[in-house]
């Protein structure tokens, strides 16, 4: 397995590439890679023009995990791409059928592909613009009021000379061509430093974290990154996701203050990259969830197209093809998430979740065991293999993980574990006392949050009781009648689910298959969006029962 950390640097006909960075560089042009795509330049690079099979590329970058032929190939594309870009044909890979692939490199390649000499250099206008971002940023960055959140770099955009004038002026084709060229290079981002670069590899780590911890140091590293560069549009954009998340879990009497960091993040980004894919998904995390899929559908797959080895962004389209029961396309996320980002709790159990769901039980088994060597003690990991167990026959396995104090995940109240106890119990003996016990209990804690509601359904549907689950679910969903608070779990936790946020993919996981199988189903499927979604986006969950309902 290929430790960056421990790699030293390449050079490739004056491409410099730096894998304990994940850097590439051409002078003053830098790009940086997800872990998987840098790996994977390592190991051909080194093989010095041999051929690298493909197993050997799974052996050296993916451990020897078990990985499909598409995370080769979008790896490889990755670099190919590369090779046209930035590295200006300086190597190629080429595929040597059945075999695998070969690197190699053209010494002088691309020496005019470099920008040309004479222009303006876009070292100078980042440096001038550099000397008064930094207190626009600062500003953005402590949640100016959003009228103020354009800062220095509009004013210096707007002062640009306009494209049609220039050509107009100049006249003739072969200026046309200079003044493209010179256009090209202004509005090219500066590269990133490699503090910048490293802060930003930081903050994404933080942010795969899922819980209330990493999220909140994301934001902070994310903020300190754009007070180094302002003027990098995608940073902005990433700070302004992780406030508009934020916003979204956070405590009533934080979440205005997240927004509006969020929007003025969002503004930032979009004065200097007008269309910046990470600005648009903010744009969706501010808005409601809730019947919201096919915008944030569209939203996030525009954003994937211009960032397709984003593994975040990877995760983000998981997650709402889960909310609308397409768990097999999920599942395909997520691993293409995890195969070009690597590991993250949240990615691992919603993918144990999504092979579940699709019948795909051994699979699943095997996907829970790799989460779980990695990430035992995270909560939504642990409880995640705790539910499987439970509801697939093995809930004396699930008792024994409760019982053993010293191995559960911290900042998990004692009630907590005692209702999943509770449900281990009741579907392995399914005595009537037990599951009135644990119908009673989880009831009444689904008053109480938002995260026991929705196990709560999942409970009472897989024990049979469905007037109980259908009356939890039109509180959850519709505030009708059965009241849920916006807590998920407990203050200790400290995260909340506001009514327009709440989620519908467990609806489509195992233990809710009597609750889709009953005709009310349809009715809330109707109340809540899903068969408006699934008419206009022209798909259909993959239990088709729900479909047909």
């Amino acid at each position: 397995m290929i430790d960056l950390a421990r790699t030293p640097d390449l050079d490739l006909a004056g491409l410099l590439v730096r894998p304990s960075l994940r850097t590439v560089a051409l002078g003053e042009q830098e790009e940086l890679l997800e872990p998987r795509v840098m790996q994977v330049l390592v190991a051909l690079a080194r093989a010095h023009g041999a051929v690298v099979s493909r197993d050997a590329l799974v052996e050296q970058c993916w451990d020897g995990r078990i990985v499909g032929d598409d995370a080769i190939n979008r790896a490889v594309g990755r670099l190919r791409r590369l090779a046209e870009g930035i590295a200006a044909g300086r190597f190629r890979i080429e595929t040597i059928a059945r075999v695998g692939y070969r690197l190699t490199v053209t010494a002088g390649a691309g020496a005019g592909a470099s920008p040309s000499t004479g222009a303006p250099s876009p070292d100078t206008d980042v440096t001038a613009a550099n000397a008064t971002d930094t207190t626009a940023a600062r500003q953005a960055v402590d949640a100016a009021p959003p009228g103020n959140a354009a800062g220095p770099s509009d004013t210096a955009a707007a002062s640009l000379p306009p494209r049609r004038a220039l050509l107009a002026g100049l006249g003739i084709a072969t200026a046309a061509a200079a003044v493209g060229a010179w256009w090209w290079q202004r509005a090219r981002p500066a590269p990133r430093s490699d503090e910048v670069a490293a802060l930003i590899a930081q903050a994404r780590d933080a942010q795969r974290q899922a819980d209330r911890a990493g999220l909140w140091q994301a934001i902070g590293l994310f903020r300190r990154a754009v007070l180094l560069a302002p003027d990098d549009a995608d940073a902005w954009g990433q700070l302004a996701i992780g406030c508009a998340v934020a916003a979204r879990i956070g405590a009533m009497a934080d979440r205005a203050a997240f927004a509006q960091r969020a929007l003025a993040a969002e503004r930032r980004a979009e004065a200097i990259d007008p269309g910046n894919a990470y600005a648009a998904l903010a744009r969706m995390r501010r808005a409601p969830m809730l019947g919201n899929w096919l915008t944030q559908e569209r939203v996030t797959r525009g954003a994937a197209r211009q960032h397709p080895d984003d593994d975040v962004i990877a995760d983000a389209l998981g997650r709402i093809l889960q909310m609308v029961g397409r768990m097999r396309e999920a599942e395909a996320e997520y691993a293409r998430g995890l195969a070009s980002g690597g590991p993250s709790p949240i990615a691992m159990y919603q993918r144990v979740v999504s092979l579940w769901s699709t019948d795909r039980l051994e699979q699943a088994d095997r996907a829970m065991d790799e989460a779980y060597a990695l990430y035992p003690l995270h909560y939504s990991v642990w409880f995640t293999r705790l539910f499987l167990l439970s509801y697939t026959g093995r809930g004396a396995e699930a008792l024994r993980m409760v019982e053993d104090g010293d191995h559960r995940p911290a900042n998990i109240d004692e009630p907590s574990f005692a209702l999943a106890a509770g449900i281990a119990r009741a579907l392995q003996t399914r005595d009537p006392r037990e599951i009135d016990a644990t119908a009673t209990a989880y009831l009444d804690a689904a008053h109480r949050g938002a995260g026991h509601a929705e196990n709560a359904i999942q409970f009472l549907s897989a024990a049979g009781r469905l007037d109980q689950a259908f009356q939890v679910a039109e509180g959850y969903f519709l505030g009708r009648g059965f009241a849920v608070a916006a807590l998920r779990f407990s203050r200790r936790q400290g995260t909340y689910t506001a009514p327009d946020q709440r989620v519908t993919w467990f609806l489509f996981a195992p233990p809710c298959t009597a609750l889709r199988r009953d005709p009310r189903f349809a009715t809330l499927a109707r109340a809540i969006g899903l068969e408006r979604y699934w008419r206009d986006s022209g798909t259909r969950p993959d239990d088709t029962a729900v479909a047909r309902g």
